[in-house]
């Protein structure tokens, strides 16, 4: 793709500033541009699916889907590099990402969408953009409520699942907070595959009253860290796996492990049994959802990433944290290079709740 880029996205997307963030380190070139009412039909051109972001380059090529956008991008600029060098430790980015592409941004529109101020905020916020200061049809903000509360199930959220999402909230902040009381990024002096995966969510999690809060509360290292990687730098390299194996463990065994695998490996096998619903026991409870052929397909690939990496201190890490038997291909995938072709499972319409629409 040729700079310059216009990325369309939105300020409400945590997708959106995920790839605004990640431009931004690596100095490329782009317009920002929002989705309005006025810019509809102009977005319309190059999105395949009515979701934000979509990167279009200076000869009208158009990208949609953050993790592919990031992909391309790091593969034709390489510089600065956000990808650690030791393998162990890239892997684990990857898969940090993915958690919060799937896992967290589940309690971003739970928050968002289940409780009245915040609902109430992002639903101003919201019609605000797209009416860009004119005059708002009466009860819009009301129909944009419930259009988006009536979508809260696709990520599993109800008042039954509502203490499992919003403890495993807490939890990350806590083991995110202490990992970033020591340096400005999760694995050093410059952001990876982890910090912006993590950022799109979280930054909106902060921009909410009641998840805001809570981060203001309990994660100040947090706080800070959201505000540097809205512009984030190079401040230093990588720090080696040994550095930050401790918190890494923490993080997966009492969350990547317990929570966002065992909630995937479910989801998989109920796409592959073309199941009508996930039901699967996280911490104690029981968490249903709609199966989401789009997480089956990332968890396929994650697999794979997984798969075609012999290194002894990836495995030693996975093994104790319990996350090695989940993240194994299942028997029926005979290789990793056999998983792509699960994209052919992927339909086009399966609905998205995460990226704003």
């Amino acid at each position: 793709m040729t700079a310059p880029f216009r990325l369309y996205g939105a300020e409400l997307s945590p997708y959106s500033l995920k790839v605004r963030s990640f431009l931004r380190l690596k100095g490329i070139e782009f317009e920002w541009l929002t989705r309005t009412g006025a810019r509809q039909e102009e977005f319309a051109r190059y999105a395949k699916k009515p979701l934000l972001p979509v990167l279009v380059d200076a000869e009208d090529n158009a990208l949609q889907e953050s993790s592919s956008i990031i992909d391309r991008l790091e593969a034709q600029f390489p510089e600065p590099s956000i990808t650690p060098e030791e393998p162990a430790l890239a892997f684990v980015a990857a898969l940090i990402e993915d958690y919060a592409d799937e896992w967290l941004n589940k309690a971003m529109f739970h928050y968002r969408w289940s409780y009245p101020e915040d609902q109430e905020s992002a639903a101003k916020r919201i019609t605000d953009m797209i009416f860009e200061g004119a005059e708002k049809p009466e009860g819009i903000e009301a129909a944009v409520r419930m259009r988006m509360t009536g979508r809260l199930y696709h990520v599993g959220s109800s008042a039954e699942t509502a203490g499992l999402i919003e403890g495993s909230f807490t939890r990350l902040l806590s083991i995110l907070d202490r990992m970033l009381s020591a340096r400005p990024y999760l694995f050093g002096g410059r952001p990876s595959l982890a910090d912006f995966g993590l950022y799109g969510q979280l930054a909106q999690l902060l921009s909410d009253p009641t998840p805001g809060a809570v981060l203001r509360a309990q994660a100040p290292n947090v706080v800070r860290w959201i505000e540097r990687m809205d512009s984030p730098r190079v401040e230093g390299g990588f720090v080696a796996l040994a550095e930050v194996r401790e918190d890494l463990a923490a993080l997966l065994r009492e969350e990547i492990g317990s929570a966002y695998l065992v909630w995937m490996d479910a989801n998989a096998r109920a796409v592959a049994d073309d199941a009508s619903g996930v039901s699967v026991e996280i911490a104690g409870a029981n968490f249903t959802q709609k199966p989401q052929r789009t997480a089956a397909k990332a968890f396929a690939a994650i697999r794979s990433k997984r798969a075609a990496l012999d290194d002894a201190a990836l495995a030693a890490l996975l093994e104790e944290t319990g996350c090695a038997a989940l993240l194994a291909l299942p028997k029926t995938l005979a290789s990793p290079e056999m998983a792509p072709d699960l994209d052919a499972e992927v339909g086009d319409d399966d609905e998205d709740e995460g990226e704003e629409d």
